[in-house]
């Protein structure tokens, strides 16, 4: 998902067949190196 498009609201979180999303703030230690990956992926600089 685009972190620039997502609007925080949380409807995505339930309709992951395998609870791969979180928001930016609550996501698990072991997967925090992806979050600037992910960024880069949508050609945007990480916060």
């Amino acid at each position: 998902m685009d972190p620039e498009e997502c609007i925080d609201c949380g409807a995505c979180e339930p309709e992951c067949p395998v609870e791969a999303i979180f928001e930016e703030d609550e996501v698990p230690d072991e997967w925090s190196k992806y979050i600037p990956l992910n960024y880069k992926f949508f050609g945007q600089e990480a916060p």
